[in-house]
């Protein structure tokens, strides 16, 4: 790689030993993909070190014991339980205890604590074109299309470039690694994509077709910031998109034309309510009528208006969550507090649900895996009743449970009557 003179020196060790090694394996990691050069990033979003994972809090701790800090603005994703609830929650307290080490370990680097899937939804908005390094799925796609920065799917080299500041210049930081490869017709009316799910369901099916390169969808209605996040988490759980365009939704294309940039589909689909439909089926194991044990929202996690509306259907029924149902709904714990201040979560609260933050079910004590670590029963969950592909997708096979994917409402109508 062309490196310039503050990037030799930084690699020569006149920063430090921490500094060079961390530009070190980005030169490592650059070269691999055939990189010239580095670009400046100006934003991170930091892998949370979950407790869940063997070695990965240790390793948080280690690394910040070496004297490691982020030069630029960092948040933090999810940890593996609500650190301010773990114990009516159900999380086991040695899983808590090593969780809450990742804490002091990020204050210490300066990683920002906020613990969440949704940054943007907490004002760290990249600017359009800016180059960034972010992980969490749905904030990866989210950034690249509905906002325009530039990000590759980051992972541990996340905290290299946190540290030095810089990414070696590959993959969807380029132009050419941005233009559209598929086409999606959307002959859908207003009402097929009413709610959040639909979305979620939309991009689950786009997702499976597509796979890792760069949907087109053409005809998608003019769409608010929840929508096309619940899209973006969708697209990345049944293929592993990074970046799609949406004309009038998605920063860089006005036009197909202009999203494909002179070149051809390499094929086109047309989807219908159908295609929507399938996706519900798939990912619905539970009969209709059958009984339930739990009920999630807020993935990815939910703005203090999504919590707002949770906490008002539940004031116009005037009913509670049914005694065998735990209803958790997801936030960050910004939002928490937001919602603690304008009296929304007590209201939540007041009707039998939890609002969580800092974590979510499939990133939690109940995997089945942790659960025979900490010798808890297993399954957890029964029967959970979702309005996200991505919770559904995952917890049938991470924590053992039927799954139903429903509109949100219905989800609530779920924890109520405790049957999908």
């Amino acid at each position: 790689m062309n490196l310039t003179a503050e990037e030799r020196h930084m690699l020569d060790g006149q920063r430090g030993p921490v500094l060079a090694k961390a530009l070190d394996y980005l030169v490592q990691f650059g070269e691999a993909f055939g990189a010239e050069r580095f670009v400046d990033v100006i934003y991170a979003h930091y892998p949370a070190e979950m407790s869940i994972y063997r070695g990965n809090v240790e390793d948080a701790v280690e690394y910040a014991g070496t004297g490691a800090r982020v030069c630029i603005p960092t948040t933090s994703s999810t940890l593996a339980c609500d650190l301010d609830q773990w114990d009516k929650l159900g999380c086991p307290r040695a899983l808590y205890d090593l969780q809450a080490q990742v804490v002091d370990a990020h204050r210490r680097m300066g990683v920002l604590g906020t613990y969440t899937c949704t940054p943007q939804w907490l004002g760290f908005v990249p600017p359009k074109g800016s180059h960034i390094i972010s992980v969490e799925s749905s904030a990866i796609v989210y950034f690249n299309s509905v906002l325009g920065a530039r990000t590759n799917r980051g992972g541990i080299f996340t905290r290299y470039s946190a540290v030095t500041g810089k990414y070696p210049l590959m993959g969807y930081l380029l132009d050419a690694g941005r233009r559209g490869t598929h086409l999606f017709k959307l002959h859908l009316t207003p009402d097929d994509l009413k709610h959040e799910s639909d979305y979620s369901a939309l991009g689950f099916h786009v997702g499976a077709l597509v796979g890792s390169e760069v949907p087109v969808l053409d005809g998608l209605p003019r769409s608010t910031p929840t929508q096309l996040l619940a899209l973006s988490a969708a697209l990345a759980t049944s293929g592993s998109v990074t970046l799609f365009h949406a004309p009038g939704n998605t920063a860089e294309a006005d036009s197909v034309e202009q999203a494909f940039a002179g070149a051809s589909p390499k094929a086109t689909y047309t989807v219908t309510r159908k295609d929507l439909q399938a996706a519900y089926d798939k990912l619905t194991t539970v009969g209709a009528g059958e009984t339930i044990d739990f009920v999630t929202l807020g993935c990815p996690h939910a703005t203090l208006e999504q919590l707002r509306h949770v906490a008002d259907w539940f004031a116009a029924q005037g009913k509670r969550v049914h005694a065998d149902v735990r209803l958790w709904v997801c936030t960050n714990r910004m939002t928490r507090q937001a919602g603690q201040w304008e009296g929304i979560v007590p209201r939540i609260e007041a009707a039998g649900g939890f609002v969580v933050s800092d974590c979510c079910p499939v990133e939690s004590h109940m995997r089945i895996s942790t659960c025979h670590e900490h010798g808890l029963p297993t399954p957890q969950i029964r029967a959970m009743v979702t309005d996200s592909t991505k919770m559904a997708r995952y917890v049938g096979d991470l924590i053992g449970c039927k799954t139903a994917l429903r509109n949100r409402d219905d989800c609530l109508r779920a924890a109520v009557d405790g049957r999908a």
